[in-house]
């Protein structure tokens, strides 16, 4: 081989590894971008799945509900849910035979209405929170890291657990109201042994509600803090 040769030979290799180079560096910059742009995403999807979460949170918070829950979840009429509410409300007062199995009447249309709902929000509540922390673990395996305490993962969990235990309350406090309506419909007066143990359970179940009410509303506030 010629020097001449040997220096052409030796200039195209040099080439070629110029052309390899650039080519690495390309594809390495490609890769980056996409995946800076795939962190991007994930990290705005897990955002604006927070600000869902917010905005359910408050709505639960008041006892509301959405517009899906509402097309569920479905009031008695406007008359009755009246009249219901004021024979309820009479209780402690003291009703008539005749009122009470009005009241009793009225109890299987009305009563469970906003156990209901608040379940049914709640249970919304979790199922966004499971998106949410789907959408943190996928930011989590773009950047190599554990993303849950950034996004605030374990304080969206606790505060389901304290409407969950609202919700639990809710229901609970129908429950007992129905039976302070059985036991007086069987004649039993409001100062009976069996009036007064449902009456010992509907205390716990209003402190414990109370309590759980309370621990919501202080997580809520530490998460809009932060």
């Amino acid at each position: 081989m010629t020097y001449q040769s040997f220096v052409q030979t030796h200039k195209i290799y040099l080439a070629i590894l110029v052309i390899v180079g650039g080519t690495l560096l390309l594809g390495t910059f490609i890769v980056n971008q996409r995946l800076e742009a795939q962190r991007s995403l994930a990290a705005r999807q897990a955002m604006e799945q927070q600000t869902i979460l917010f905005s359910i949170a408050e709505t639960t918070a008041n006892n509301g509900a959405d517009a899906s829950t509402d097309l569920i979840v479905r009031d008695c009429a406007v008359t009755q849910r009246v009249r219901f509410d004021e024979l309820l409300g009479s209780l402690d007062s003291g009703l008539s035979i005749p009122e009470l199995q009005e009241l009793d009447q009225l109890f299987a249309l009305c009563a469970s209405f906003h156990a209901e709902r608040k379940a049914a929000m709640v249970a919304r509540l979790v199922r966004e929170i499971e998106v949410y922390e789907s959408y943190v673990a996928q930011v989590g395996a773009l950047t190599g890291r554990d993303e849950s305490n950034r996004y605030n993962v374990s304080l969206w969990k606790k505060l389901a657990e304290e409407e969950q235990k609202q919700s639990l309350h809710f229901q609970g406090r129908v429950t007992a109201q129905k039976e302070i309506i059985d036991t007086l419909i069987a004649g039993h007066a409001a100062t009976s042994e069996q009036m007064l143990a449902i009456l010992a359970g509907v205390r716990e179940t209003q402190e414990a509600l109370l309590s759980a009410n309370v621990q919501a509303a202080a997580i809520r506030e530490e998460l809009r803090s932060l």
